[in-house]
């Protein structure tokens, strides 16, 4: 019996994909979080067309306060996006929104903002927030920021254990009535030149610094269990 030829355009496409990952699978446990991020946020992108990258966030955050029935948390987010995923809908990943917003606070301004005001306002509101603050961490709080994360970790963070370290300090202090702020790792990456730069510059050893990535995510896993929201 024989198997009908696949058509060029989809073998094409499928070689192509077979090549990132094969890409993807030689990279570090940091650079695969990263990357995968980078793919989601192009892919919804191109899905959006015409859209403003901005209306596209505030669209997922609207789908899912549609579908959850309590506060809309970095938990329910996630669990409300997988199940309009498996409808078939586009729904940005949290880490996406939260970048792209600067807080998961921000995040929810946003959302409730959308009722009245267009994507485009939004934007502006925040972007004139920034006018006469200063754009730079001094070094010195970044610095903080990163050795304080890895004293409650106990061990050198990951990007994504600091990530989950931060919104949990900001969400924390807003329950306490207190702003607080805390650099992503963006400035990090931005100065430094990547994260694990980053940590060499703030005196962490290079062992210590390759210790975090063994054994990978399933200590990830278990370190970031208190940092989780709700938990």
């Amino acid at each position: 019996m024989g198997v009908s030829p696949r058509p060029a355009g989809r073998a094409k496409a499928t070689r192509a994909a077979d090549v990132v990952i094969v890409a993807y699978r030689a990279l570090s446990d940091e650079e695969r979080e990263e990357a995968f991020a980078k793919i989601n946020d192009a892919r919804l992108s191109a899905l959006a067309g015409s859209d403003d990258e901005i209306a596209i966030f505030v669209r997922s955050l609207q789908r899912v306060a549609d579908v959850v029935d309590d506060e809309l948390t970095p938990t329910n987010y996630r669990a409300a996006r997988q199940t309009l995923i498996a409808e078939g809908e586009e729904i940005a990943e949290f880490n996406a929104v939260v970048r792209f917003f600067g807080s998961w606070l921000q995040a929810k301004e946003a959302l409730a903002l959308a009722d009245v005001n267009t994507p485009r306002k939004i934007e502006a509101r925040f972007r004139s927030r920034l006018v006469g603050k200063v754009h730079r961490y001094r070094e010195a709080s970044l610095r903080d920021a990163v050795t304080r994360c890895a004293a409650d970790l106990g061990h050198v963070p990951l990007v994504i254990e600091y990530e989950h370290w931060r919104q949990r300090e900001l969400e924390l202090a807003k329950a306490r009535g207190e702003e607080l702020f805390l650099p992503s790792d963006s400035p990090y990456r931005r100065r430094w030149g990547g994260w694990e730069q980053a940590l060499l510059h703030f005196g962490f050893t290079p062992a210590a610094i390759a210790d975090r990535l063994e054994p990978g995510r399933e200590r990830s896993n278990g370190s970031l269990s208190r940092f989780r929201y709700g938990s």
